[in-house]
């Protein structure tokens, strides 16, 4: 199977070359890296001691109270191929801290595959450029633990120039696992800058 995967990769790349070199370009990359507040970060935690603290009496084992942090931080980097009907496919890898030092206690590791739409297609020439987002996590943290999830999110890219635009950004995570202990963050939203170069 990888052998045909690997096969057809290679049969379709020179088209697609050709066509990069003639200025239409099926799949347009796009790489961008950003840093970003984090505006919503949601907390559960145990208390075996109350287990009513919050005001609502839970069944256990699923007795929770809920917290918000004050703030924190989330950077990264990542890549998009673009179609020429602005859908896209994207690879992101970042990292979430609960405070405004990257420190590792709380932390939380984001790979994300996710699916994209761009508002104006993916060979426009305009300054805006507005995208919708979409797509699978996988959280990770410092005892190695693992847990699927999920994220949505929305922004626009300002090309200034003909290579390089600002990236503008609200990205939501969700579905981090508050069992096992390893993050502060059961959810969390960023509101992202960054750049994006094409």
């Amino acid at each position: 199977m990888k052998k045909l995967l690997f096969s057809t990769i290679l049969l379709l790349m020179p088209p697609t070359l050709a066509q990069a070199g003639n200025g239409d370009n099926l799949l347009q990359p796009q790489f961008y890296f950003f840093t970003a507040p984090i505006v919503s970060n949601r907390q559960y935690y145990f208390n075996w001691a109350h287990l009513t603290a919050c005001g609502n009496a839970l069944p256990p084992p699923s007795s929770y109270c809920t917290t918000t942090a004050r703030g924190g931080t989330n950077t990264g980097f990542g890549g998009e191929l673009l179609g020429r009907k602005g859908l896209g496919v994207g690879i992101e890898l970042g990292y979430g801290a609960p405070d405004w030092s990257f420190s590792g206690d709380g932390a939380v590791g984001v790979g994300s595959v996710n699916g994209s739409y761009h508002f104006f297609g993916g060979r426009t020439r305009r300054r805006v450029d507005p995208f919708v987002s979409g797509g699978y996590s996988l959280y990770f943290g410092q005892r190695t633990t693992f847990q699927s999830g999920f994220n949505v999110g929305g922004g626009v890219n300002l090309w200034f120039i003909k290579h390089a635009a600002l990236r503008l950004e609200i990205r939501d995570q969700d579905g981090i696992n508050h069992f096992d202990g390893f993050s502060q963050f059961t959810r969390f939203a960023a509101f992202r800058f960054g750049m994006t170069f094409r």
